[in-house]
């Protein structure tokens, strides 16, 4: 009996044990590492699905499914707010990448151009092909002289070949091998621990640079650079080696990524991608995405990093020595944000030292060691918060140190 490759069909569910069947599919896919990550698009998934089984698969369109999943006015413009069609097409694409990966007997598809999803079943299909392998006769048993040469027997198909399953069973050992040691090597590595959180995801990742324009009204001659209007923006040297560092991991992990001033970035950006937020007093995300953390920045001019849960414990440089003879502290923390769900990473430094040590941190394999021998293995999936300590001593930055930390 010789099995064919399994074929689907387009399947109507009808009774409840049928609808079942797609609920507990749908959970399986939302578990998904291409779906478990995302806000999103587990709703848009669950959403049409669950019209479908309802019977109100033909009133889905794309302002409903914007007003419904997406919270947007009944009357938006959806030629200038594309967030259905946009998040239909990742769904589609993450579908594709979780089937690829995994052979179930339901698969749920949505098709391009439409927001109604179908339903695919496998069927197993045989053929039985009638050859003179597939049916063994025994050979019939005959006296033999016992100085007679045995007679070769040609076994058919159905014999046991003990060296066909050794070669099967090693084969099957290897893989095993193999797919451990890759899962062990995922879950050891720090920097893909670090990272993964944003990798998974499958998006963009926006990479928001804080930046200064001159300012005649400012006593050191220049602002923050908050305002779209403010066209290329001054960036520090630290800021543009943190931008180096993370695009470059990003791109050797085969992650995407987009660099803008923070100027640019809005809170839609935010909420629908990864971000990395870099620098602190010159970004005013990073200033307002950490304020209801533990640690945070103080508001200017005061510039230091205190701790929540301890008012008298915060970092700052020593304002009475030259700047660049004076230790820099930095926060990086990598969290979900609560208000849009959305993965932040961010490395500030009080001053542009302390930038540059957070950027190294995040891309240390040695640095993040180190912090994982401190913190424990839960930081991997845990949001947290680092304060460093970097020396500086003729503008040259030494290797950064942990000061503190916290997990949540």
């Amino acid at each position: 009996m010789v099995s064919e490759p399994p074929s689907r069909e387009r399947w109507i569910p009808v009774t409840a044990d049928e609808h079942a069947e797609v609920l507990r599919a749908l959970e399986e896919v939302l578990e998904s590492p291409h779906f478990r990550n995302s806000k999103r698009y587990p709703a848009l998934l669950r959403y049409i699905v669950g019209q479908t089984l309802s019977g109100h698969g033909d009133e889905i369109k794309e302002r409903t499914v914007g007003i419904d999943v997406f919270g947007r006015a009944p009357d938006y413009d959806t030629n200038l707010d594309t967030i259905v069609r946009y998040s239909a097409g990742e769904v589609r694409k993450r579908l594709a990448l979780h089937y690829h990966e995994v052979d179930v007997p339901i698969q749920i598809s949505l098709t391009a151009r439409s927001y109604r999803p179908e339903f695919l079943r496998k069927i197993e299909t045989f053929n039985l092909l009638e050859t003179e392998s597939s049916v063994v006769t025994p050979p019939a048993l005959e006296k033999t002289e016992p100085d007679s040469a045995p007679e070769r027997v040609d076994r058919g198909a159905g014999s046991s070949h003990p060296l066909a399953w050794s070669i099967a069973a090693c084969a099957l050992l290897l893989l095993a091998f193999s797919l451990g040691r890759s899962i062990y090597r995922e879950r050891t590595d720090v920097l893909g621990a670090f990272w993964s959180p944003l990798l998974e995801q499958r998006l963009p990742t926006m990479i928001s640079l804080g930046g200064v324009v001159l300012s005649p009204h400012s006593s050191v001659g220049t602002q923050v650079a908050s305002d779209a209007s403010d066209i290329n923006p001054y960036l520090s040297f630290e800021n543009g080696l943190a931008m180096g560092r993370v695009a470059a991991l990003l791109n050797a992990r085969g992650g995407d990524y987009r660099v803008e001033p923070t100027a640019y970035t809005t809170l839609a950006q935010i909420r629908e991608n990864p971000v990395v937020l870099v620098g602190a007093y010159n970004n005013p995300w990073s200033m307002k995405l950490l304020e209801p953390l533990r640690f945070h920045f103080t508001p200017h001019p005061e510039e230091r990093i205190v701790d929540s849960q301890d008012p008298n414990r915060s970092w700052q440089r020593d304002k009475t020595k030259p700047f660049g003879d004076t230790a820099d502290y930095a926060l990086v923390a990598r969290f979900r944000n609560p208000s849009t769900n959305s993965i932040v990473v961010v490395l500030a430094g009080v001053q542009r030292f302390g930038t540059d040590a957070a950027s190294q941190f995040a891309v240390s394999r040695e640095l993040l060691e180190d912090f994982s021998q401190q913190a424990g293995q839960s930081w991997r999936e845990k949001n947290f918060e680092v304060v460093l300590r970097v020396d500086v001593l003729n503008g040259r930055t030494g290797a950064p140190t942990i000061e503190a930390s916290y997990l949540w």
